[in-house]
């Protein structure tokens, strides 16, 4: 047993972040984001990812950083959401000037060597339904980090009336992409959650995402599953 943990301790140190992007050295071998090290500040996103306050550009300063919140907060930005003690996820507070539209994105790199046909993720779409006014959160991929694709069957809507005593509710997100075209080694991907209105008015729920996972895979993919 002892041997065993080693080994895969090994292999996930493998997994490890450089530079801008994730890099995933090992195929079968899932890495895990938990964002438990995050504080809502620019320095302590997690390598690889970023955060787009308007769906265009991606934050490069402070200011629109604000900490770590239980929620429930009138101003509008990045959060670190403390869901729990010790439990943190990366999250947003939309306001008419800010996310809406924006996203949450991290960009992968394949280094196992070997051309990837197969992405299996999965994630947790927090949310505070606070608000009377309804917001979607997409996953969308990229192989350019330019033109990127929707997967439709992870869009994730918070309902338009507001929870009366509300708290932070998870919706679990998980899918196999067959990917359109091989990812080769030395290539990377992109992946990015697209938050925008979706109907109501006054004030917006806060949502974020928690407990990323990715796998990337040879065996043959299954149909694509939301829980």
């Amino acid at each position: 047993m002892k041997s065993f943990l080693v080994i895969l301790f090994f292999t996930l140190f493998s997994m490890y972040l450089y530079g801008a992007e994730l890099v995933v050295t090992h195929v079968n071998v899932t890495f895990l984001e938990n964002f438990n090290e995050f504080r809502g500040t620019l320095d302590s996103l997690p390598v690889g990812w970023a955060v787009s306050v308007n769906g265009s550009t991606i934050l490069n300063v402070t200011n629109d950083f604000n900490g770590v919140h239980s929620g429930g907060v009138t101003a509008g930005g990045c959060y670190a959401w403390m869901l729990n003690s010790g439990d943190y996820a990366l999250g947003y507070q939309p306001i008419t000037e800010e996310f809406t539209p924006g996203f949450f994105m991290v960009v992968v790199s394949n280094a196992t060597e070997s051309a990837v046909k197969e992405c299996y993720i999965s994630y947790e779409v927090v949310c505070l339904n606070n608000a009377d006014r309804s917001s979607s959160l997409d996953l969308e991929m990229s192989f350019d980090g330019v033109s990127f694709s929707r997967v439709n069957e992870l869009t994730f809507v918070s309902p338009l009336a507001r929870d009366v005593d509300a708290v932070w509710q998870r919706s679990l997100r998980s899918c196999c992409l067959m990917l359109p075209q091989p990812l080769s080694s030395g290539h990377s991907i992109w992946f990015r959650w697209y938050g925008d209105d979706v109907a109501g008015s006054s004030s917006r729920d806060e949502y974020g995402i928690d407990n990323f996972m990715i796998t990337f895979r040879f065996r043959r993919g299954m149909l694509i599953k939301i829980q």
